[in-house]
């Protein structure tokens, strides 16, 4: 069982010093023993000028990703993952070490091989609901009996799906897992799907934490939302060959808040599992090497209702990232135009020769943009090529509003009120129908995304239908393709 306490105490060891810790969830606190404070605040927080004069130096850096204490409150491990490099403060002799997590043992085990973990957003993405099944009787209506069978773990357990961070091989399932309880309060039957992945066992607490992050954005990804929630992050070991014994729990400080988000948990606005069609390796490794864009996600379900002019600005620089990822070459240019940029550039190259300073890097700037397409052709010509995946929500969106959709209208208006806003022209009004293009335009980037892996037509209108809740239905349903739940 975990501790949950409010503070922790006890010893660990940094620069071969043994010091005493107060940890209070939000920031670590060493005291240092009384026969090295004078030398810690006059060799890590001093200046000496000369023999025996001292004044205020630079504060020192914390030097080490993670540090390893032992717990007074159950005599166990208590890891740190620290913002290694940040500043180290000092109040009346006591070092003040910003943490960004912290590890907390119930067993003392040497190495991690598993991550798992749960949240509601989990237990809709890979529906818990799987995991049971009932039936009612004639006895049902006389006497209230449900017969409630738990499914298999065959069943309710995807396959694995493989993925590389930092060199390294993980896999990742997801599951659900099975609990009974006899207390007076809880449900006596607790069923739980988890997001689990598998790695060779490491004492590397910083790569852990960087799967935690990797899996955190994975889970926002299919929320189109930051505010997701863990509720509780399992490390276990390796044990008896090939299985494992969870023994600690991840606990980040920045996602301490549990506050739930319950609309767009009761709308179903999520994509669920089946519709990647087991790309989720790819998209983790993806997310891991900064291949896909997620800065534009909306902090909360919330927040992304409203649109500013730095979210506008965000979107359509999703779109320009995820174009380069599909189209790397661009669009391909008829001779003509190729013959035309070809001319102005050789105009350019003479302009930059005659000339120098400031004019010069001027039409150095002028020469990078001639072969640039514009982002209004990118979008024309990207909903062209998606035609018949996105068509069905531009049309519905467009016309629930009195208006018609059509491609080039769409890409000029973006063009033009994104170059406004880039250009710091907050002044201007919205051009025409401008928020109704950037809340397609939205769809269209998850359009963009699954197609990039492969992802069927059924499946990636699917996912658009549930994550933006629209109110359409979606036919053609492909041979081969899963089943709509």
């Amino acid at each position: 069982m975990a501790l949950d306490l409010e503070l922790y105490t006890g010893t660990l060891e940094y620069k071969d010093i043994l010091f005493g810790f107060v940890f209070d969830k939000k920031e670590l606190r060493l005291i240092p023993p009384k026969d090295k404070k004078r030398n810690i605040h006059q060799e890590w927080f001093m200046r000496e000028l000369q023999p025996g004069l001292f004044t205020n130096g630079n504060p020192p850096i914390v030097e080490v990703p993670f540090l390893i204490g032992k717990c007074n409150e159950n005599g166990q491990k208590i890891i740190f993952i620290t913002q290694e490099g940040s500043a180290i403060g000092c109040y009346n002799s006591v070092l003040l070490i910003d943490i960004v997590a912290y590890i907390e043992c119930k067993y003392n085990r040497g190495k991690i091989d598993r991550i798992a973990f749960s949240g509601p957003e989990i237990n809709s993405i890979h529906p818990v609901g799987q995991g049971f099944s009932y039936s009612l009787t004639e006895e049902y209506w006389d006497k209230g009996i449900i017969s409630i069978q738990t499914n298999n773990f065959d069943d309710t357990t995807t396959n694995s799906s493989k993925f590389t961070v930092d060199g390294k091989e993980v896999e990742v399932h997801f599951g659900i897992t099975r609990g009974i309880r006899t207390g007076i309060v809880e449900s006596p039957l607790n069923l739980e799907s988890t997001m689990t992945l598998d790695f060779e066992e490491t004492d590397d607490y910083l790569f852990v934490y960087r799967l935690y992050n990797i899996s955190k954005r994975f889970i926002q990804f299919l929320n189109y939302r930051r505010k997701v929630i863990f509720t509780k992050v399992t490390l276990s070991a390796p044990y008896e060959g090939e299985k494992h014994e969870s023994f600690a729990l991840l606990h980040v400080l920045r996602d301490s808040d549990n506050t739930l988000e319950e609309k767009p948990l009761k709308d179903k606005r999520i994509i669920q599992l089946n519709y990647l069609e087991g790309n989720e390796g790819r998209i983790l490794e993806d997310i891991a090497d900064g291949t896909i864009y997620t800065r534009h996600l909306p902090d909360s379900y919330a927040s992304g209702a409203s649109i500013d002019e730095a979210r506008f600005v965000m979107i359509t620089a999703a779109f320009e990232w995820e174009f380069k990822r599909l189209y790397p070459n661009g669009i391909k240019k008829k001779s003509k135009k190729i013959r035309a940029e070809e001319a102005v550039e050789s105009e350019i190259d003479k302009l930059i020769q005659d000339n120098t300073g400031e004019i010069k890097k001027i039409y150095k700037s002028l020469k990078r943009i001639v072969k640039l397409d514009s982002l209004g052709s990118n979008v024309v010509f990207v909903c062209n090529e998606l035609d018949s995946i996105i068509r069905i929500f531009g049309n519905f969106l467009f016309g629930i509003n009195g208006e018609e959709l059509k491609y080039s209208e769409m890409g000029n208006r973006l063009s033009t009120q994104r170059n406004n806003f880039a250009h710091g022209n907050l002044d201007k009004k919205f051009v025409g129908n401008s928020l109704l293009d950037l809340l397609f335009l939205e769809e269209v980037i998850y359009a963009m995304q699954l197609n990039y892996y492969g992802v069927t037509k059924y499946s990636i209108q699917m996912a658009i239908k549930d994550l933006f809740h629209e109110n359409i239905m979606i036919y053609e349903k492909e041979e081969g393709e899963p089943d709509a739940n």
